[in-house]
């Protein structure tokens, strides 16, 4: 891909965030903006969290600092001196959008009051809605936000999965706000906040294995312990393993393989043939898999199972993917020299490409390596004022410094658009299917743009059948993950296998601004719907393919859910208390974080082409977006080396940190210290005080026997409330009917939208309010619901015209 500007280059985003919001400003760099992090300046605790460059400790070594901060700029200061609230509201005045942290001191929160009040566009995050004295870590916002409870075996405490997935999900969430705020105030130059929930941010990732129509509809409350999706991993022949999952409509290469290799008749039996009999009996047919695949080596079943259209992919170690050919014939691996370091560091570029800009690593800032160049070109600081500065002390680092590009001067448009839809205007034509695809549309269509989804009965998006179903009414318009992903759109039926078809989609797309495909990288070329063709059309077209490998590379032809990109990126492998089988988590995860990457990058494209006029051609590989959701086992072992394995539910860096029975069934309380102050407070309450003789790292084993011994005695709400209310990051373990019942901090999560023959569906909402409120939601589409709308309404076409295509199955 190409090398050009990057499409935030106009963009400045004021960094403001701690280890949870980090890398939301990181993506944004990633698409070029200036990303101006304000740092103390003694090093904040992204730049001193373990582990670190070479096992060397230092302020400019910490792996998460040189990840998740890669491609900012740095501005040191004292941030306990009187005047630096002073310092970083003028920095905020130059900047575009302020990115907030979960947990803010309170000048910090007090100045992102006065931001607000001075007409800056700010997202803040916080951890539950209407508990701002409650504080969390990433276990604790799993925990809370209902995906913790699906993860692991029975047996065992609910796995708290690797990656620190929610403090990623609420990362995602921001920086897609923060483009959002930055399109709203150039269109019409109102400022605005967005407010993430941690909590339902995790919560948005389990849309698909805890929909909460499984309680609305089914009365079930999806756990470990009653999973809902099939089971996936399997062990080979050569004692690896990988992730086997039958798309439906390749059920019957499965079973002829199958039934052939393991000398199965009964599988070519009618009763399989029946999607719904396989999800009721997926133990079974799990066996039959595991048999399979145990008669094989992980390259054998792959390459035969992927030639059939199965989904079979690795599950990936962190070596394994440092040494993946399709990501090193794709360049995915960088060796990037940090000037700070002195040294090079191996690190993943960016999942954003594009056919108009460059993609790679950046490295990143000194502590303070930008101060005087960002204070004078985003502060509006003097020279003089930038030399009393660092005469004070108040700032450190380079006084002079070099940007990359100069900061540039915005120019706000006064176009009136309604208040938090700033797309409204744009037309997107949709061919996605399943679930990544289509959730990464509702995310524009949430934010206003006309989204059309394209779809056929010749090819039938899976999730129109495949989920929970009511049970008075299941058809192809109730399905409760259909209806969550979504929303605000129409949708029209177009049979592609024609060739009116085909020209009623190239009619269509000149009408369009963008046009999103999920499906195998060379389908829409085949369709003669390729970028080249459709530049012809409309020379500012911008085509984004998000398919799961990438459009090349040796492996771009593998399909998959999101259950066998879990499994390829390192989760399923890092998730899990050691010696236990690599099942990985209990969602299909990436499926609900690639929509992210993906309207983030859209939206980048569109500001572009406002600067430009010019369209573009993106590219997401949902692998290598996911490879992102690691936290830093990857470049730990790419620049350090030596094992990087499972801790269960421990942490390298905090203890204790784990998951402890409560009182009752299955009832659990997630619990973590951050530090001595916390170690301390734990060690405060009342009936815990025996911990203070014990280390928590050296003698952990003692101090989470004592822990559990406490925490089970008690109500897991009673015993959250008591370790919080000291001031200890702590949350029961939460599940679907909690999640729609007790806890009142998700009461208006779900939004409840009726569906033909008198069904309500709970569709639930993201997990942001825009100046206070949720974005409109409407339900999703009926089948075919705007077809004759769009021909008519949008292309002309007659009544004859349209009533001819029909005739020629063209509108199935």
């Amino acid at each position: 891909m190409s090398g050009g500007e990057r499409p935030l280059a106009d963009v400045v985003v004021l960094d403001l965030s701690d280890e949870a919001t980090v890398f939301a400003g990181k993506l944004l760099a990633d698409l070029g903006a200036t990303v101006v992090r304000v740092e103390d300046l003694r090093g904040d605790g992204v730049r001193w969290r373990p582990p670190f460059l070479r096992h060397e400790r230092g302020v400019e070594r910490s792996l998460a600092h040189l990840l998740f901060n890669a491609g900012k700029k740095s501005v040191a200061l004292d941030i306990r001196a009187d005047d630096a609230r002073a310092v970083v509201l003028r920095l905020a005045v130059g900047a575009d959008v302020v990115l907030g942290p979960l947990e803010p001191a309170a000048w910090v929160s007090d100045m992102l009051d006065e931001i607000e009040t001075a007409g800056g566009s700010v997202v803040r995050t916080v951890f539950r809605r209407g508990a701002p004295q409650d504080v969390a870590t990433d276990l604790v916002a799993v925990a809370a936000g209902g995906l913790l409870t699906l993860n692991g075996f029975p047996e065992d405490p609910p796995n708290y999965p690797a990656g620190q997935l929610g403090y990623k999900e609420a990362s995602l969430a921001a920086a897609e706000a923060a483009l959002a705020l930055v399109m709203q105030c150039r269109k019409d130059g109102q400022p605005a906040t967005v407010t993430v929930s941690l909590q339902e941010a995790v919560n948005f990732t389990t849309i698909q294995s805890a929909n909460a129509n499984w309680l609305h509809w089914q009365g079930r409350v999806p756990t470990r312990h009653t999973p809902l999706s099939p089971f996936t991993t399997h062990k080979t022949a050569d004692a690896k393993w990988v992730s086997f999952t039958v798309h439906p409509p390749n059920w019957p290469r499965y079973a002829e393989w199958a039934s052939a290799a393991l000398n199965a008749p009964e599988l070519r039996d009618p009763k399989w043939s029946d999607a719904t009999y396989r999800a009721a009996n997926n133990r079974e047919l799990a066996g039959y898999t595991a048999r399979l695949v145990g008669g094989l080596t992980r390259e054998q079943v792959i390459t035969e199972g992927q030639k059939l259209g199965l989904l079979v992919l690795p599950v990936n170690g962190v070596a394994e993917i440092a040494a993946d050919k399709h990501l090193l014939a794709r360049g995915f691996f960088e060796d990037v020299t940090h000037p700070a370091v002195g040294e090079t560091v191996r690190l993943p570029r960016t999942a954003f490409l594009s056919t108009v800009h460059g993609s790679e690593v950046r490295p990143a800032p000194g502590l303070g390596a930008d101060t005087g160049a960002m204070l004078a070109a985003v502060g509006g600081f003097s020279a003089g004022e930038i030399d009393a500065l660092f005469a004070s002390g108040m700032v450190a680092g380079n006084r002079a410094g070099e940007t990359n590009r100069p900061v540039p001067v915005h120019v706000t448009a006064d176009r009136a658009v309604t208040r938090h839809q700033p797309l409204r205007g744009v037309r997107v034509v949709d061919f996605c299917w399943a679930i990544a695809g289509p959730l990464a549309t509702r995310l524009l269509a949430d934010l206003g743009a006309d989204v059309i989804k394209v779809e056929s009965e010749y090819r039938l998006d899976p999730i129109r059948q495949i989920g929970v179903q009511p049970p008075s009414h299941s058809s192809w318009n109730t399905n409760g993950q259909f209806n969550d992903s979504n929303t605000n759109k129409r949708a029209m039926t177009l049979n592609l296998n024609t060739p009116e078809g085909i020209e009623i989609a190239r009619q269509l797309i000149e009408t369009a601004d963008v046009v999103t495909s999920n499906y195998t990288p060379d389908r829409l070329d085949k369709w003669g719907l390729g970028y080249e063709t459709l530049k012809k059309l409309k020379p500012d077209i911008i085509l984004a393919n998000w398919a799961v490998m990438g459009t090349r590379g040796p492996h771009k032809d593998w399909r998959s859910y999101g259950s066998g990109i879990v499994a390829m990126c390192g989760l399923a492998d890092l998730t899990g208390f050691p010696g236990r089988d690599p099942i990985g988590l209990g969602t299909l995860h990436t499926d609900f974080t690639v929509p992210y990457f993906a309207a983030t990058q859209v939206m980048a494209a569109l500001l572009q082409r406002e600067r430009t006029g010019k369209g573009q051609y993106l590219e997401i590989a949902q692998y290598e977006a996911s490879v992102h959701l690691l936290d830093t086992e990857l470049v730990e072992w790419m620049n350090n080396g030596g094992p990087v394995g499972r801790r269960g539910n421990r942490s390298e860096w905090m203890a204790p940190h784990g998951v402890y029975r409560a009182a009752g069934e299955d009832r659990w309380v997630a619990v973590a210290c951050r530090g001595p102050e916390d170690w301390g407070a734990l060690c405060g309450v009342a009936g815990l005080e025996g911990l203070r003789v014990l280390d928590r790292f050296d003698d952990v084993d003692a101090v989470e026997q004592i822990l559990e011994g406490w925490t089970s005695e008690r109500d897991r709400w009673e015993g959250a409330a008591l370790l919080q209310a000291a001031g200890v990051p702590a949350s029961a373990v939460e599940d679907l009917g909690d999640l729609l019942g007790p806890d009142e901090a998700m009461a208006d999560s779900y939004r409840a939208m009726a569906l033909p023959a008198g069904v309500t569906a709970l569709v639930q909402e993201e997990p942001i309010l825009w100046d206070g409120e949720r974005l409109p939601l409407v339900r999703a589409p009926m089948w075919s619901e705007h077809t004759y709308e769009v021909l008519q309404g949008e292309l002309g076409l007659s009544d004859e015209a349209v009533a001819e295509l029909a005739a020629k199955n063209v509108l199935f």
